[in-house]
């Protein structure tokens, strides 16, 4: 039987070695840079780097999504406000809202000062890991904005509630900052 011709370029077929061609060129052969500095800040975020110790590692794992500490508060105080019924994570809205109001349009972010880079805490940088973070850091921001932009372009009122604002000593401005933006006018 004869084999069939393959195009020069064309993949090789399966079900022999007879056809296997060497893989076209990536073009990364091409970039003058040494591979270390030809990755881009996507490629720095694409793996987190190993933990520098294991209480690091046991902590960066304790870290959940959802139903954390503080978002836990913020529900809490929306019921002792008498503002029940919200949804979380709720899938329609751009970007998930942590409790939304859908029939209100309103969105509450609870937002980590750490993670979400707070402008008043001004938190310091890690210092292992530098570039990782910093690219991380970077994108949440910009995914911060993105979503917020999204949202009131559709209508929604955007409330973001930080961390720090729920400490006992913040914690009456932040309930009158709920009732003002949850309440019906």
């Amino acid at each position: 039987m004869e084999k069939p011709e393959v195009e020069e370029g064309a993949p090789a077929l399966a079900g022999g070695t007879d056809d296997a061609r060497p893989p076209a060129s990536s073009g990364a052969a091409d970039d003058p840079r040494p591979p270390a500095l030809a990755s881009t800040a996507d490629d720095v975020l694409r793996q987190a780097p190993a933990a520098t110790s294991a209480a690091v590692r046991k902590c960066m794992q304790g870290n959940k999504r959802r139903d954390t500490t503080p978002e836990l508060k913020v529900r809490a105080l929306l019921r002792e406000l008498g503002y029940p019924g919200y949804r979380l994570d709720w899938k329609k809205a751009p970007g998930h809202p942590d409790i939304a109001y859908p029939g209100r349009k309103i969105a509450i972010f609870v937002m980590g000062c750490f993670w979400h880079r707070c402008p008043v805490c001004d938190l310091p940088q890690p210092k292992s890991n530098v570039a990782y973070w910093q690219a991380k850091f970077d994108r949440n921001v910009e995914r911060d904005a993105r979503t917020r932009r999204a949202l009131e372009e559709a209508g929604w009122k955007v409330v973001y509630i930080w961390e720090h604002e729920l400490k006992k000593s913040h914690l009456e401005a932040t309930r009158r900052k709920l009732h003002e933006a949850v309440r019906r006018p």
